[in-house]
C-alpha cells in the first residue's frame, strides 16, 4: 500500500504564476495616483511656475496685483458687525459641534431672507446648500450635475478652478467666448451651436472673474432664453454679485429665469471681504419643480462632508441682515475710484489696450504683442515685468486668453497708481513701433 504524505501532495500540486508572482519578496512598488489627478492641475498655478518671483532685478518693494484677496491690501475693513457675531458665537460656547451638512436651518434662512432682499427671489431653506467657500460650491454642484457622458459649457476668458474642479467629473468640457469688443458679452450664438442633448449645464459668471463687467439685463435675458430652449440648466456664479458701479443694475439670472433651473453660488470671501471665513453656499431656484434629483443630490453632497464651520453658521443671520448699507457702498465706491485710475492710466499707454471695468474687483489688460516682440507670449511679458519693475500679474494664460494679464483693483490709490507708473516705464523701454508705410497693402 502506498501511502502518500502532505509533503508529497504538495509537491505533485501545481505552482500558478500568480501565486509566486504575488509573492511580497518579489513584488514591486506601483502605486499611482487616480486619473482625475492629471486633469486637476490649477491653471493659476501652473502658468505662475513658469515665472520667477524670486530673483528681480529691480530695487523696488514688490507690488502683488496678482492675488484675488481683497484683504492682501486691506481695501476696507470687514463688516464690524461679523466680528462682533463672530466673538460673541465663539464666547458663548454653543458654536463647537457638528451641525447638519447642508447647514443649520438658521443660517440656511438667513441665506434664502439675503437673496430676497437683495435679489428678489424667493427661496426657502431647503433650497440652500451651505459650503465650504464658493469653490466648494462649485466642486459640489459639477459631482452633483454633471457626469463623465455628458459635456458642460464655461466661459473663455473664465475662472481657471472651473477647469481644475471639473478634471475630477471627467466629462467634455465646452468654452464659449466672451467678447472683448462687445463689453465681455457672451457669444450666444456660439454658445448655442455647442448645446447638445448631453449638455448638463451652461456655467455664467456676472460679475466676471477675470474680465471686470457686468452683464446689462438685456443681455442675462437673452442667455436665460438659451438656457430655455434647450431646457438646460445654468450655474449661476455670482460670487461678486452687487459688487458694481455700472450705468445698469446686477440682475440675478435667477430673478428672470421662467422655467430654467438656475443654481446660485455666493458667499462672505468677495462683497464681505471675508475670503479666509471659507463660507459660501448654493441657491437653487426651480420655478417649474423640475430639478428634485438637483436639491437632492446637493443635500447628500453637503452631509458627506458635514456642513462648512459652526462658527460662521451660528454668526450668518447677523451678518448677512445687519450690515449696513453704507458699509457696501463705501466698499464699491473705493473699487470705482480705483477702476477710474487704473483705467485712465493704462488705456494710455502706447502697446496697451483695455475696457473700462464696472464690477468685482479686476482689470483684464491687453497689450499688443506684435509691438512687443521680445516677449513670445503674456507669460513671458509679465516675467520681464517682475523681472525689472518687480510687479506681478497674471498672465492671460491662466484665463484661456493670449496676451494679457488680471490686474487686482483692491489696492490703495497710491499703491495702484505707481503700479501704473511702473508698467508705462516698462512698455516705454520694450515698446516697438511698427513702420505700416512700409507694408505692402
Amino acid at each position: 500500500m502506498t501511502v502518500t504524505t502532505d509533503s508529497t501532495k504538495q509537491q505533485s500540486m501545481p505552482v500558478s504564476k500568480a501565486s509566486v508572482s504575488a509573492s511580497p519578496s518579489q513584488k514591486e512598488w506601483a502605486i499611482k495616483a487616480s486619473p482625475a489627478v492629471g486633469r486637476s492641475k490649477n491653471k493659476i498655478r501652473s502658468v505662475v511656475a513658469g515665472l520667477d518671483l524670486s530673483q528681480s532685478q529691480s530695487d523696488k518693494p514688490l507690488i502683488n496685483l496678482g492675488l484675488g484677496d481683497p484683504t492682501v491690501f486691506g481695501l476696507h475693513d470687514p463688516p464690524k458687525v461679523a466680528l462682533e457675531a463672530m466673538q460673541d458665537a465663539l464666547l458663548s460656547g454653543n458654536a463647537n459641534g457638528y451641525l447638519p451638512g447642508t447647514g443649520l436651518k438658521e443660517a440656511c434662512q438667513a441665506v434664502a431672507d439675503y437673496h430676497k432682499r437683495w435679489d428678489g427671489v424667493e427661496y426657502s431653506a431647503e433650497d440652500v446648500t451651505l459650503t465650504h467657500g464658493t469653490s466648494h460650491a462649485l466642486d459640489m454642484c459639477f459631482s452633483v450635475m454633471a457626469s463623465p457622458d455628458q459635456n458642460v459649457l464655461i466661459p473663455r476668458p473664465g475662472f481657471p478652478a472651473y477647469g481644475t474642479l471639473l478634471g475630477h467629473v471627467g466629462c467634455e468640457i465646452r468654452e464659449y467666448e466672451v467678447l472683448a469688443d462687445r463689453e465681455w458679452e457672451c457669444d450666444l450664438e456660439a454658445m448655442e451651436r455647442q448645446i447638445d442633448e448631453k449638455t448638463a449645464f451652461i456655467l455664467i459668471t456676472n460679475p466676471s472673474n477675470p474680465c471686470g463687467n457686468n452683464m446689462t439685463p438685456q443681455h442675462l435675458k437673452d442667455i436665460v432664453d438659451v438656457a430655455e430652449r434647450h431646457k438646460v440648466p445654468i450655474i449661476a456664479d455670482e460670487i461678486y454679485g452687487h459688487m458694481h458701479w455700472s450705468e445698469w443694475p446686477f440682475v440675478p439670472l435667477a430673478s428672470i429665469a421662467k422655467s430654467a433651473p438656475i443654481v446660485t453660488l455666493s458667499g462672505l470671501s468677495k462683497r464681505f471681504l471675508l475670503p479666509g471665513w471659507r463660507f459660501g453656499w448654493v441657491a437653487l431656484h426651480d420655478p417649474l419643480n423640475v430639478a428634485g434629483a438637483v436639491r437632492n443630490g446637493l443635500h447628500a453632497w453637503g452631509n458627506r462632508i458635514m456642513g462648512p464651520n459652526t462658527l460662521v453658521q451660528k454668526s450668518l443671520k447677523r451678518i448677512l441682515s445687519e450690515t449696513p448699507d453704507s458699509w457696501y457702498d463705501e466698499v464699491t465706491r473705493k473699487l470705482e475710484a480705483n477702476a477710474k485710475l487704473a483705467y485712465s492710466n493704462l488705456s494710455v499707454i502706447p502697446g496697451l489696450y483695455c475696457t473700462f471695468p464696472t464690477a468685482a474687483m479686476y482689470l483684464l489688460l491687453g497689450f499688443e504683442i506684435e509691438h512687443f516682440p521680445e516677449f513670445p507670449s503674456d507669460v513671458e511679458f509679465c516675467n520681464a515685468l517682475v523681472q525689472e519693475q518687480n510687479l506681478f500679474c497674471i498672465p492671460g494664460a491662466s484665463f484661456s486668453i493670449d496676451n494679457h494679464m488680471r490686474l487686482v483693483l483692491a489696492a490703495p490709490s497710491n499703491v495702484l497708481q505707481d503700479a501704473c507708473d511702473r508698467l508705462r516705464e516698462f512698455c516705454a523701454k520694450h515698446y516697438v513701433a511698427l513702420d505700416y508705410a512700409s507694408v505692402s497693402l
